[in-house]
């Protein structure tokens, strides 16, 4: 059965440009409804039980975030609106994605992407006795003075331990928050991140070689003029590479 989706933007033409772009990315999404005002939203999610809700936040009569508040919990909520600082929010009102126009489609691309994989792990499953295990983090809150700025889990290259905090480096630049790296480790899926050192976590997928110099290990990471040593005691995972 293909996944359905409802588009919510009270512009015409924007609503028009997202049609047209993930006509285009995702064939096999079927959209079954679009609204021009939030009333109009919350009247056709509840009808429609779609799978995704692309949702703008500023709208006549009730605003994005509160539909977002009242959306069925089957639906994926993904934010698409002019302004940045409604991100806390929108992930707060459980947005899987925030998507700040003009959308180009290589990030329209990652956000499908993100609701593929999403909609592909989703299965049907009893009430626990006990509590679920936490899902791994995808977004990390990093305060630069008065401003929190958020970061993608998946845009991260490593974390590096500084002190009493942790540096994140992304593409985007750096940042410091307060969890160390012993509580990451085990926040992040292990299938992208690996410990290379008690004070390193790299992403595996930005790994370019591994250079060995005796019984040592040097990791080399796409675009960066930095080695990350591996210790001893991580070494084991990369003897085989």
């Amino acid at each position: 059965m293909n996944p359905t989706a409802l588009i919510v933007e009270d512009e015409p033409l924007l609503r028009a440009e997202l049609r047209d772009k993930l006509a285009d990315l995702w064939p096999e999404l079927t959209l079954v409804g679009e609204a021009a005002d939030g009333v109009e939203a919350l009247r056709m999610l509840h009808a429609l039980q779609p799978d995704v809700l692309f949702l703008d936040i500023q709208m006549p009569g009730i605003d994005g975030i509160e539909v977002a508040r009242q959306a069925p919990p089957s639906s994926q909520i993904v934010f698409v609106t002019a302004f940045g600082s409604h991100a806390l929010q929108a992930f707060d009102a459980g947005a899987v994605d925030y998507l700040v126009k003009p959308i180009t489609m290589a990030r329209l691309a990652a956000t499908v992407n993100r609701l593929r994989t999403r909609s592909a792990a989703r299965r049907p499953v009893p009430v626990p006795e006990a509590p679920q295990t936490p899902r791994h983090i995808k977004w990390i809150k990093a305060s630069l003075g008065d401003t929190v700025r958020l970061i993608m889990v998946d845009d991260v290259v490593l974390f590096q331990a500084d002190g009493k905090c942790t540096r994140v480096v992304s593409g985007a630049g750096e940042a410091l928050i307060r969890t160390p790296l012993k509580t990451l480790i085990e926040q992040l899926d292990p299938q992208q991140f690996t410990q290379i050192h008690r004070s390193t976590i790299v992403n595996l997928r930005e790994i370019d070689r591994i250079e060995r110099q005796g019984a040592a290990m040097l990791l080399h990471l796409r675009g960066r003029r930095e080695t990350y040593p591996v210790s001893e005691a991580f070494a084991r995972q990369f003897r085989q590479m």
